[in-house]
């Protein structure tokens, strides 16, 4: 008997393939008639790959079940007739608007990072700056304490050497 666990293997397993046979995961869940979430579902396993969805699955793509249910090597049911696989779904508008959609994710997300790299540049800038500032305050007092006035200072020149 194949647990759950298993079969959810089997069926990320035939998402896989159909992906390498070019299908993305977008046509997967649109020729199988499931929802666009579906497969991320069951890749994280809030989900478990169902009767139904496996069945959707292995119509629209000619898949064996027993590959799902039993771990059969025989992926699809045209391995024993040795039938092409069927041509990928691809509808050119979808395929458009999907890849200008992620064009626009990619631009958002280098934009920011760009922010996020100056916000970062500034913040450097800050500390460079007060560290430039605390090293001429040293640097002022070292000169004050080497050619300044010493009667400011609690002890009095000699002092030490009168106590030896």
């Amino acid at each position: 008997m194949v647990t759950k666990e298993e079969i959810n293997g089997y069926f990320l397993e035939a998402v896989r393939r159909l992906k390498a046979q070019g299908y993305s995961q977008k046509d997967i869940v649109k020729a199988a008639g499931l929802s666009q979430n579906a497969i991320s579902k069951i890749k994280t396993g809030q989900n478990n790959a169902g009767d139904d969805t496996i069945n959707k699955l292995c119509n629209a793509f000619k898949l064996n079940p027993d590959f799902f249910y039993r771990g059969s090597q025989q992926f699809t049911l045209e391995e024993k007739t040795h039938q092409a696989p069927p041509a990928p779904m691809i509808d050119n508008g979808s395929a458009i608007n999907a890849a200008l959609a992620a064009k626009d994710v990619t631009i958002e997300t280098l934009k920011a990072r760009i922010v996020d790299l100056q916000r970062t540049i500034a913040d450097k800038e800050d500390m460079i700056k007060s560290r430039d500032e605390r090293i001429i305050a040293l640097e002022r007092q070292l000169v004050a304490a080497t050619t300044g006035d010493l009667s400011r200072y609690p002890f009095t020149i000699g002092a030490a050497e009168d106590k030896i």
